[in-house]
């Protein structure tokens, strides 16, 4: 079968292509892709992490959305480590701990979705079996790998300055040093030969058993063994009543074309708002970012940022007024702000003081994106499974009553954005992107560089990118001088990287089917990635 895959990870985009090209479809693609992921980025996805994916299954003509969001553990209470929050950052707004209790090591863990959702899109789209889909990533832990730049890059040095150095942040515990750390102490350094014979078991379990061997299994056992040893706060029965949530994704209608992206607690809502608010303008006639288009672009996103610390949570807990959100009555009232000049205050934002993604299209029209992570990676591995885990308690809220505090079971607010583009009802483009709370804004700008700018995916992907999660607003090097100059004298507190590719902006993923031809775009922020085409 013919298809497109576009992934950061080289070795997962052709794998996803070979599994094509062999009579597989997006789904089967998708899957074999996402666990050699696990294996190739380990520090960015994994077996411990979580996500979500939107999927259009062409022989039904149906859009559905699969949550398999990382909860809260039943142990954590909303008031325990209140009075021991220092700050937030201004980025992604973690809070701060003097220790990192959040951040890193066995408190930092939330319950995992990853594996049961790779588990439920196999077993809902997929014609391969499972433990065939899993074999290539078995080999590759197995045999090892020379380590690529992209992965030593990321440890060299902490993502925030208030962050540990990887170093420590990723090798807590003795297992996780022992997996990561070389035999000079040194760190997972470019070149490094890297092997994983205990992640390669944990997957053959997998491959033999099922997903099911993650959550109620003997390898759960283990986990559950090992965490209540010290001081987790996911219990047996976290893992073992674990289930994804299947639903219709959000949508909307954007200049003829029908956006479709993920539910929430995701950032479907904040991206789809981002396209309603520009929609109100006619941004085709600007300058591509130049002052007012530029001004128009930032505005938006600030006022998403809005969304995100007001209402932003998982629906199960706290009411998300959804519709009126993405209405485009409310867009319009935001445009008349920004058409004012006016920007969200600290008050109105709410505000108190990493990832992967594989996009997938087929011949038949199956289309697949889905965005995992491990947010920024616990640095704890169970001894003897091979693999670490997520640290999503690091962007819950410590502060009670608010959308994303400490509550048992509860899911993680994310600007993930796994979205997927249609024309008078055909899919023509999957789009996502790793790249934590920056996400939510690329996808959306992609979006409308392709739509409102007629670029091709590589043009729409690469090109200079705001973000703002409200105050200040953050840009490349890479965008005008002018452009900045005008944004502060409309009083925007503009941050300017001293990067042309910043790759602390999130790195979108496109496969696309224009003209009758595949194309595709690996986002060439922080070494890039990878498109493969299956040739059938």
């Amino acid at each position: 079968m013919k298809g497109i895959v576009a992934a950061p990870q080289p070795a997962a985009a052709e794998l996803g292509a070979q599994v094509m090209e062999k009579g597989g479809n997006a789904f089967d693609a998708a899957v074999a892709a996402g666990f050699m992921q696990m294996v190739t980025d380990p520090f960015m996805c994994g077996l411990g992490g979580w996500g979500s994916a939107t999927i259009y299954e062409a022989a039904t003509g149906k859009f559905e959305h699969i949550g398999f969001w990382a909860r809260i553990g039943e142990k954590m209470r909303p008031d325990m480590w209140t009075k021991d929050v220092r700050g937030f950052t201004d980025l992604w707004r973690f809070p701060i701990f003097d220790d990192h209790r959040n951040l890193r090591g066995y408190t930092s863990v939330m319950t995992p979705g990853t594996v049961a959702g790779f588990g439920e899109i196999h077993r809902r789209y997929a014609t391969r079996p499972w433990a065939e889909l899993l074999a290539p990533s078995i080999e590759l832990s197995r045999e090892g790998y020379l380590v690529p730049e992209y992965v030593a890059e990321h440890v060299r040095k902490p993502m925030l300055p208030e962050f540990p150095h990887p170093k420590d942040k990723y090798a807590v515990n003795d297992a996780a040093r022992a997996l990561f750390h070389g035999p000079d102490g040194l760190m997972m350094e470019t070149g490094q030969a890297y092997r994983n014979p205990d992640q390669a078991r944990s997957l053959e379990r997998l491959a033999a058993n099922g997903y099911e061997e993650f959550y109620t299994g003997a390898l759960a056992a283990e986990i559950v063994s090992d965490f209540e040893a010290n001081g987790a706060f996911v219990t047996a029965e976290d893992l073992a009543s674990y289930r994804p949530v299947v639903e219709e994704p959000l949508a909307i209608d954007y200049r003829g074309h029908r956006v479709a992206s993920s539910a929430v607690p995701g950032g479907g809502l904040l991206m789809l708002q981002v396209l309603n608010v520009l929609e109100q303008f006619d941004v085709a006639s600007l300058e591509h970012n130049g002052p007012e288009h530029g001004f128009i672009v930032a505005a938006a996103l600030a006022w998403a940022g809005v969304t995100r610390g007001n209402y932003l949570a998982d629906p199960k807990f706290r009411e998300v007024p959804t519709a009126r959100l993405l209405s485009k009555e409310y867009a319009a009232e935001v445009a008349d702000r920004i058409r004012r000049g006016e920007l969200p205050d600290r008050e109105s934002l709410n505000k108190p003081g990493y990832t992967t993604h594989i996009s997938v299209m087929d011949e038949a029209g199956n289309c697949v994106s889905i965005t995992h992570t491990l947010t920024t990676c616990a640095g704890i591995v169970v001894p003897g499974t091979g693999f670490t885990w997520n640290n999503c308690v690091s962007l819950m809220d410590p502060i009670p009553g608010r959308p994303n505090s400490y509550e048992p079971g509860k899911a993680r607010a994310s600007a993930i954005s796994p979205s997927i583009i249609s024309k008078d009802g055909v899919p023509w483009a999957v789009v996502g992107a790793p790249g934590g709370w920056s996400i939510s804004s690329a996808v959306a700008q992609s979006i409308s560089n392709m739509i409102d700018f007629g670029m091709s995916p590589v043009e729409a992907v690469s090109a200079p990118r705001f973000h703002s999660e409200g105050d200040p607003t953050y840009c490349e090097l890479r965008m005008p001088q002018r452009t900045v100059a005008a944004l502060r004298a409309r009083g925007m507190n503009v941050s300017q990287s001293l990067r042309n590719l910043d790759g602390t902006f999130a790195r979108v993923q496109v496969a696309a089917k224009v003209g009758g031809e595949f194309k595709g775009a690996s986002d060439p922020r922080k070494e890039g990635g990878s498109v493969a085409i299956a040739r059938g």
